[in-house]
């Protein structure tokens, strides 16, 4: 039986499938604060080791993981439910249960990250309940393709070197991360597998699974036949690799010499050396929220002057585009006051913090423009969820206000900041021209502008398949944004994960994009696809997305033209 998904990591693979269950191991703890703790320190381990690993981003999810279970909000709602509980059973029940509400909520705002947050809360939950009981997981002791309704990430990345083959689940989305540890594992993933559930749970429990990741297939108990072809497809997934490697040391360009920068997305400073490793070009994207999340007070100026100039640094005269902080109702910061929104991706975050945390913003410009004094690139500072002409304008008066103030302190500075926008969001697609007069630089934010025009969240298991950047109408959108930003003569990036893939990767080159920021372990495989067309092959491709009326018809045009991507 043949199974489509959505496909999350590439590679092929073949191997007896592994669901996870739980089994007696240990003693009960029905203290919930005393077996918060417990989890905290595990999943705190976890990350330590991750990162000790070099697996940065992977480690960042269970460094999260660890506040989580020890938040009051899950830990006093559990203790609530289980008042006058007694049984271990019973009471980590009602954790689960505590956790399960809370993950629901959140997975209810149309947010691909948010929606992975809900993935946690859940895996946090599931975690306390089995110290509560004194239960664990049962990990596979022989090389599996792991099968799942959502794979709860810290049980894949518990799972010992080299018994986990691939991973197929039915729910989750190309940004879970359960498909962001695969990546970074390098092996194979396809998500939102529809009917994956039902038809291996009642499988014979030798059943095998063949899994190809960049195709998004799951065959069932393969024949000799499909055995081959999964294998051949294994053979030319190794060679395009090793083919794409070989390219590192190469700037990005097309087969006829235009150049297109290749940058990487980084979540923190000890993220840069990964990513100059992978060849890239600068820094595309800078996330600052590390410095923010799991503490009490905000970040001083001079901590975040260090970090930044830290990641200035290891780039030379590389760019780097560092995004003020983009927090909001969605991520609560106790310091910070916020009021609770029905939907805080349409509300208080990013830079409208300014409207009622205005010194907040003001201190991260500051410790920006001081990080840019004497080093060997202009820093380029960029704003998230800009949607008028106002928060332009507000942006511009917080840059100058900030520069008057180290300026009247006799702080040394950056002689001058670019100042960028994201764009991510309908209105300013569509107010591009006028935009674009007003900032030195654009970079699309593919995954929120996808969802934004389609009304749809990419996590949703019902939409993961649909809610695709390739859409024609997301196209067309970035089609627009581009002609704004070439009338005003600036740089237009496109950031999300959109960039890392390589038909999309074409097809943005060959709708004027210059720069695409990607995670690092996206870079080879997408210098190699711009490296193997033209500029006017690229320019043909997309004109034939943007006259194709379906994502499905987008991605059709890879197997029509034998692009190699």
């Amino acid at each position: 039986m043949r199974l489509t998904g959505v496909p999350a990591s590439p590679g092929v693979a073949v191997g007896p499938a592994w669901r996870h269950a739980e089994g007696q191991s240990g003693t009960p703890l029905p203290d919930i604060r005393a077996a918060a703790t417990r989890a905290a320190a595990d999943l705190t381990e976890l990350a330590e080791r991750l990162r000790r690993a070099g697996r940065t981003e992977e480690a960042a999810i269970f460094e999260a993981q660890a506040m989580m279970a020890e938040d009051p909000t899950l830990v006093e709602g559990a203790e609530r439910r289980a008042n006058g509980l007694t049984d271990p059973d019973a009471i980590a029940a009602a954790v689960e249960a505590e956790a399960r509400a809370a993950a629901s909520t959140l997975a209810a705002i149309p947010d691909e990250l948010l929606a992975a947050r809900a993935a946690d809360v859940r895996d946090v939950g599931g975690r306390i309940a089995r110290i509560i009981a004194g239960r664990s997981i049962r990990l596979p002791d022989r090389p599996s393709i792991a099968v799942a309704d959502d794979l709860p990430p810290s049980v894949a990345a518990e799972i010992p070197d080299g018994l986990l083959l691939g991973v197929a689940i039915e729910r989750g989305s190309a940004v879970s991360h359960a498909a962001i540890l695969a990546r970074g594992l390098g092996i194979p993933a396809v998500v939102a597998v529809s009917g994956l559930g039902a038809a291996t749970r009642t499988a014979d429990a030798n059943l095998t699974i063949g899994l190809d990741g960049a195709a998004g297939t799951v065959v069932l108990d393969p024949d000799a036949d499909e055995l081959a072809m999964l294998r051949a497809a294994g053979e030319r997934r190794a060679a395009a690799v090793e083919a794409a490697r070989a390219l590192r040391d190469q700037p990005g360009a097309t087969a006829d010499g235009h150049r297109v920068a290749l940058l990487a997305n980084i979540g923190r400073p000890e993220d840069a050396a990964r990513a100059i490793e992978a060849g890239a070009e600068g820094v595309g994207l800078f996330r600052t929220e590390f410095l923010y999340v799991g503490r009490s007070d905000a970040p001083s100026e001079d901590e975040q002057t260090r970090a930044y100039r830290a990641v200035l640094d290891d780039f030379g005269e590389h760019p780097v585009v560092i995004r003020l902080i983009d927090i909001g109702g969605d991520k609560p910061l106790p310091y910070l006051h916020l009021e609770a929104e029905a939907n805080p991706f349409l509300g208080m975050r990013g830079l409208r913090l300014a409207q009622d945390n205005r010194a907040l913003q003001l201190e991260q410009i500051r410790a920006i423009a001081r990080a840019g004094a004497g080093a060997r690139s202009v820093p380029r500072l960029m704003a998230p969820m800009v949607a008028l002409v106002e928060d332009v304008e507000l942006l511009r008066g917080l840059v100058a206000e900030a520069e008057a103030d180290l300026d009247a302190r006799g702080v040394a500075r950056s002689a001058r900041l670019e100042v960028g926008i994201m764009v991510e969001v309908p209105s300013a697609a569509l107010m591009a021209a006028e935009l674009a007069r007003r900032v030195d630089f654009f970079s699309i934010g593919s995954n929120d502008l996808t969802q934004y025009v389609l009304a749809m969240d990419r996590t949703h298991p019902g939409f993961a398949a649909a809610a695709d950047a390739l859409h024609p109408s997301v196209l067309r959108a970035i089609r627009e944004t581009v002609r704004g930003a070439t009338a005003a003569g600036i740089e237009v990036a496109v950031c999300g994960e959109l960039a890392g893939d390589p038909l999309g990767a074409q097809i943005l080159v060959g709708l004027g994009v210059n720069e695409l920021s990607m995670d690092a372990g996206r870079l080879d495989e997408v210098r190699a696809a711009l490296a193997a067309r033209t500029r006017g092959e690229l320019v043909a491709l997309a004109d034939a997305a943007l006259a194709a009326d379906t994502a499905a018809a987008v991605r059709a045009l890879r197997a029509r033209d034998g692009a190699p991507v």
